[in-house]
């Protein structure tokens, strides 16, 4: 699933591809795709100038005025530009033309949506409601961390409960517990507060050289220029298992935590 590395990457794409632009034809493959449903969704956005984009967690937003796109690729979705127009199908689920001929596809939409808000609901959004602070605001601090660290729950599954912090997902949360040397299945109320630090600045450092570098790709996800990201040559941890830490040469270990593949240095992340 794309991460907020990759979904800024790829609201920063539309944006210098489409932003300034009048949509000109757009069409999904079916109703599924949208709140809005195949046949409403080209009346709520021809005619209208795509204004800017933004990010809400791992979700993409655009900015058409009195209507925002709220777009959330799900597992292994992508956003493409195609070289001209084609009907949307099962792979391109939704597909949008600007003038000067940019056409942008919303692939792979199968448990994704594109749906179209009003601009005042759009903090109703299912998701966007429940969504913690982002890790680039200024509501995220150690002062906010140690609030929610209070709880007796794995450090891991409280870093990926988007509630508690928007955008981050497996890949980066295993990378920052690293960087921060906490065990992922630690207890997070005994963190302290040099640990809490940590934490908070491996995930502004991770998550802003991930952005630079494009994202991580291993299957998916590539920018809507067709180009793998990057980040990937930089993991220390994740999917490394078997192989010796970059720190120490312990063995790294793959466990599971919070139901998900869990990748930790024995060594450097001690219990």
């Amino acid at each position: 699933m794309p991460e907020l590395p990759e979904v800024t990457v790829i609201s920063e794409d539309v944006r210098a591809l489409a932003a300034g632009k009048k949509v000109v034809r757009a069409e999904i493959f079916r109703d599924d795709v949208s709140n809005v449903g195949v046949e409403e969704f080209p009346r709520r956005l021809v005619g209208r100038t795509l204004r800017g984009t933004g990010r809400r967690g791992k979700i993409t937003t655009l900015d058409f005025g009195d209507v925002v796109g709220v777009v959330h690729l799900v597992i292994s979705g992508r956003v493409l530009r195609l070289p001209e127009w084609r009907k949307p199908d099962k792979i391109h689920t939704a597909v949008v033309e600007f003038e000067g001929g940019v056409v942008l596809a919303f692939t792979k939409l199968w448990l994704g949506y594109f749906d179209l808000y009003e601009p005042e609901r759009v903090e109703e959004h299912p998701l966007i409601s429940r969504l913690g602070p982002d890790p680039f605001s200024e509501d995220f601090s150690p002062e906010y961390l140690r609030d929610v660290f209070r709880r007796k729950a794995a450090i891991k599954g409280l870093l990926l409960d988007q509630s508690v912090v928007a955008g981050l997902g497996n890949i980066y949360v295993d990378e920052v517990l690293f960087a921060a040397g906490v065990h992922p299945t630690r207890k997070a109320n005994t963190l302290n507060s040099v640990e809490i630090k940590a934490v908070y600045s491996a995930t502004r450092d991770i998550l802003g050289r991930a952005i630079e570098a494009r994202g991580t790709t291993f299957d998916s996800y590539h920018d809507a220029f067709g180009e793998s990201g990057k980040f990937q040559h930089q993991l220390k941890v994740f999917t490394h298992a078997g192989e010796p830490c970059p720190a120490c040469g312990t063995e790294i270990k793959k466990l599971r935590v919070a139901g998900r593949g869990t990748h930790v240095c024995p060594a450097c992340q001690p219990l």
